[in-house]
Order: structure tokens, then C-alpha cells, then sequence
């Protein structure tokens, strides 16, 4: 039986989940902490992956530190949000004006120093449409300003405003007997909108997990020629690793279990019950 220390040992980098891995709603999984603890003893290069996006990498390393979750630095955190936000930085032009969709606090996560950000409902037309947190907002009015604002902006240029997706998930586990949609949901109610409202789809880019982004990211900070995802989730952190030709590994203090492995190409090389060491 392969043990959490040989894993850890055969790979230059680990990539850990931060939810159902390291803390959940009640506070730090029992073991992560001294897991963490390990990991620093032992010098191994760590990053979090995570599609948290409704706050910044720094605010995210806070709130694990605040957990009892010993990081030693924000730098290791990897987040959906902040890999949006480095997008716009190099790619959208500046004084574009980008909206999103999400809480209040995804204003700060995006700002970018040079567009203007501004929640979806704040301006009639925009360049970019940002899917971010899917908790927190009367969905179906905003998502309805957003659709309109998009028809309007394909009227008066030809074109429509390109949509970033920071988490694909098109529903998730909450629980063990509780389901909610995700953000990625609403990025193929636009698709299909705007292709019977105008015969065109919007250009979508995928940032979170299962997108190879994040894992490029991962091994781009690394410079890793070997790495291991440890994740909770078969469809984000297991598939995501799978395709990106990494080691994956299922942790059971989330949200699957054993019997949610089945199809191929989310079925993790390894599956642990916990982070303890």
C-alpha cells in the first residue's frame, strides 16, 4: 500500500485543493494543519488550487491562516479569481470597461489599475463579462440585465462582449444529499440565449478547475517536472489533473466518496481517507 509520506516524496510539487482538503465550513479538516506543518518541515513546494473567486489570494491565505491552516506565505495560493484577473491585465485593453457578476468584494479581486470594473447592473453596455461567485445575488434579475446589456452591445458594434468563466462547474455536491448550481451553468444559459436572440455565441474562457490554466499556473510557479493534485472533488480536481497529465489523488473529507469514481478519465491514481501523516 503506497502511503501519503511515499506520495509526497515522489513528487516535486504538491497542488492541494483549499475546500474539503484543508478547511470546510466549520474551520481547518482535522489533520490538515499538521499536514501543512509537514510539508514546511520538510521544504516541499506546495500551491493551493482553488476556484474560490469572490476574494483575493491574499484574503484567501488570511482566511486559512485565521483557520489554523500554517502557510507561509500568500504567494502559494493559486485562485480562479486572480487568474481572471491577470487575463484582463495583459490581454483586454485598457479603459475597456468589464463587467461581473458575483458579490461586491470581486471588484477588488479584478481591479486591475487601468479598466473599469463595475458589477453587472452598474452599466447599460460593456466589453467583458466576468461569471464569477454564483452565491449572494438575485441571479435571475442580474442575469437578465447581462443578456440584455450583450444584445444591446451586438447591435450597436456587431460583435458581443467576451465572457470569462472563473469556475465551469454547472453544478456541484453542497453536501452529501444537497446540490446547487454553479456559475458555469450561466455561461451556457448565454450561449443558448444569444445564439436564438442573435444566431451567435459569445467567445468563453474557462479559468478554474478542471481547466488546464490553473495547472499551468501551478507548474509555471513551480517550475515542478513532477507534481500531485490532491483534491476532494472527481470532477474539478481529478479530472482537471487527469487531462493535465499530473498525478491525481482523492481525499474523502469532502464532497465525493469512493463511490463517485466511475468514469475514466475522472478516476484518481491514488485515493487517500485523509491528510494525516
Amino acid at each position: 500500500m503506497i502511503t501519503l509520506e511515499h506520495l509526497v516524496a515522489s513528487h516535486d510539487t504538491l497542488l492541494l485543493d483549499v475546500m474539503g482538503v484543508l478547511i470546510n465550513k466549520k474551520g481547518a479538516i482535522e489533520g490538515a494543519p499538521q499536514f501543512v506543518d509537514y510539508l514546511n518541515e520538510k521544504n516541499k513546494k506546495y500551491f493551493l488550487l482553488t476556484n474560490i473567486c469572490g476574494d483575493t489570494e491574499i484574503g484567501i491565505y488570511e482566511r486559512l491562516r485565521k483557520n489554523g491552516i500554517p502557510l507561509l506565505s500568500w504567494e502559494c495560493v493559486i485562485s480562479a479569481g486572480s487568474l481572471v484577473q491577470d487575463y484582463i491585465f495583459n490581454n483586454i485593453p485598457a479603459g475597456a470597461k468589464v463587467a461581473f457578476i458575483g458579490p461586491p468584494s470581486c471588484r477588488t479581486v479584478l481591479d486591475t489599475g487601468k479598466h473599469s470594473i463595475v458589477s453587472c447592473g452598474e452599466a447599460e453596455l460593456f466589453d467583458v463579462l466576468v461569471l464569477l461567485d454564483d452565491e449572494g445575488f438575485s441571479f435571475r434579475e442580474i442575469l437578465e440585465a447581462a443578456l440584455t446589456a450583450c444584445v444591446r452591445y451586438f447591435k450597436s458594434s456587431g460583435k458581443l462582449p467576451l465572457l470569462l468563466l472563473a469556475n465551469s462547474d454547472s453544478a456541484y455536491p453542497r453536501g452529501s444529499d444537497s446540490y446547487a448550481f454553479g456559475s458555469g451553468i450561466f455561461a451556457t444559459m448565454f450561449s443558448e440565449a444569444l445564439k436564438k436572440l442573435l444566431g451567435t455565441e459569445p467567445e468563453v474562457i474557462s479559468f478554474g478547475k478542471p481547466s488546464n490554466r490553473m495547472f499551468a499556473e501551478g507548474k509555471r510557479r513551480s517550475g515542478a517536472s513532477s507534481m500531485m493534485m490532491i483534491g476532494d472533488q472527481v470532477a474539478t480536481d481529478i479530472l482537471g489533473a487527469n487531462m493535465f497529465g499530473i498525478t491525481s489523488t482523492l481525499v474523502l473529507t469532502g464532497l465525493n466518496s469512493r463511490t463517485d469514481v466511475g468514469q475514466e478519465l475522472s478516476t484518481p491514481n491514488h485515493i487517500i481517507d485523509n491528510l494525516r501523516i
